[in-house]
């Protein structure tokens, strides 16, 4: 699994908080309560036992008292069966793996079953030859074990049923909050987008129009076609700025170039359109690569794009503020116990001249690490060793097995 940093402002939420709202009973006190009542059960059933092999017949014949008797035979059985409940669970049976636990439950239930035995042989209505004791030895023992066992198999399995409810609900709540970031998100673009046409970019669109027109209206007066054609060349070449600035930008707001074709290529595409003075690296690690080498595209589109307009924020942070001249971008990818779920782990380093506190706040990257903690990763920023700032996030993902995601959510292949 992936380590948690110690420093940063950022951290990932507490994945656990929400286990307290679950209608479950704590598991060891399922578990005592279930070994309790077997207890009780066996005690009886020794009682009936104890009728069974005459010792009713003998105590009423011998004038110890059929009711002293049978209250001594239920006692010692009861009691017996409280120690190995009580001593097992004082020794926390469920932090032991489970080949090591029930060997010390028949522990627990060997020594116990010693003293057990010698004190119904000191019922006078028992019988006292050893086939008897050997008998009620092994009986004692063994009951002791499957009453205690399945109280501790019960626990285990209540904590596990209480695991599986705490892990639905937290994807439950994981995927509302991810449908609203991604509502949110879209409601963002869409302004932006609007913004950007119904501001600078008509505003360019509207100044060719006008150019063009001139241009138009000069002809109509008789200008010379080369001093026109030169201007429609101008107007052309503005045009052309249009697409490549606003156009352009506007595209990769709404979808960034070569996101359609995995991870690895659009952080490769990304790096390339940095200015030819900025010096960048780009560090793939071994499990992301194999991954990749494995499926195309395993990281899903929805986590590909946080992890991209993340990492974007980041660099452009580093050359707007930190001024930085040379860029470390370092990506790789951690196992969990699910062999399907991973943890994208990105680092990027820079050059610049650093924080100027030494807990900044995350200003533009604070939409970033909402949506990130929104999918159970978390985000931080904080001093790097190559001299500069260093951003570090980790995003869960659940790997794709043919290279397709949930491309509806963004209309795009995985």
């Amino acid at each position: 699994m992936a380590r948690l940093p110690r420093d940063g402002r950022r951290r990932r939420p507490t994945l656990y908080r929400t286990v307290k709202d679950l209608p479950l009973h704590d598991p060891t006190r399922t578990g005592v309560l279930l070994a309790t009542i077997n207890v009780v059960l066996y005690s009886l059933m020794s009682l009936a036992t104890w009728a069974g092999w005459g010792g009713w017949y003998i105590a009423a014949n011998s004038g110890a008292g059929i009711l002293a008797e049978a209250l001594a035979v239920t006692v010692i059985n009861l009691t017996y069966g409280l120690l190995v409940v009580g001593g097992t669970f004082l020794l926390h049976p469920r932090r032991w793996p489970p080949r090591v636990r029930y060997v010390l439950i028949a522990a627990v239930s060997l020594v116990a079953s010693f003293p057990r035995t010698l004190a119904m042989r000191g019922v006078h209505s028992t019988p006292a030859d050893t086939t008897y004791m050997l008998t009620e030895w092994v009986a004692g023992f063994t009951a002791g074990f499957v009453a205690v066992a399945a109280g501790v198999f019960t626990a285990e399995l209540v904590s596990r049923a209480r695991a599986e409810e705490a892990r639905r609900l937290r994807a439950a709540r994981s995927a509302a909050r991810a449908v609203a970031e991604l509502q949110s998100e879209e409601m963002r673009v869409r302004r932006m987008v609007a913004d950007r046409l119904h501001g600078t970019l008509q505003y360019r669109m509207v100044t060719v129009t006008a150019g063009l027109d001139g241009v138009a209206a000069r002809l109509d007066d008789g200008a010379p076609a080369a001093e026109a054609a030169a201007d429609v060349r101008q107007w052309a070449e503005r045009l052309e700025e249009i697409r490549e600035e606003e156009i352009r930008s506007l595209s990769h707001a709404v979808f960034p170039a070569g996101i359609e074709l995995g991870t690895v290529r659009a952080l490769e595409l990304m790096l390339r359109r940095l200015p030819p003075q900025i010096e960048a690296h780009l560090d793939i690690g071994p499990a992301l690569q194999r991954l990749v080498d494995e499926v195309e595209k395993p990281i899903p589109p929805a986590e590909r794009l946080v992890a991209v307009y993340a990492i974007e924020e980041g660099i452009t942070n580093a050359l707007r503020h930190g001024r930085a001249s040379r860029i470390w971008l370092a990506a790789e990818v951690v196992p969990t116990d699910d062999p399907l779920a991973w943890v994208l782990d990105v680092t990027v380093d820079d050059d610049g001249s650093g924080l100027a506190q030494a807990e900044p706040e995350l200003s533009g990257l604070s939409r970033h690490a909402e949506r990130l903690e929104g999918r159970g990763g978390y985000l931080t920023l904080g001093p790097s060793p190559r001299g500069g700032a260093r951003l570090h996030f980790q995003l869960p993902f659940t790997r794709t097995l043919h290279g397709e995601g949930a491309a509806g959510a963004l209309g795009s292949p995985a």
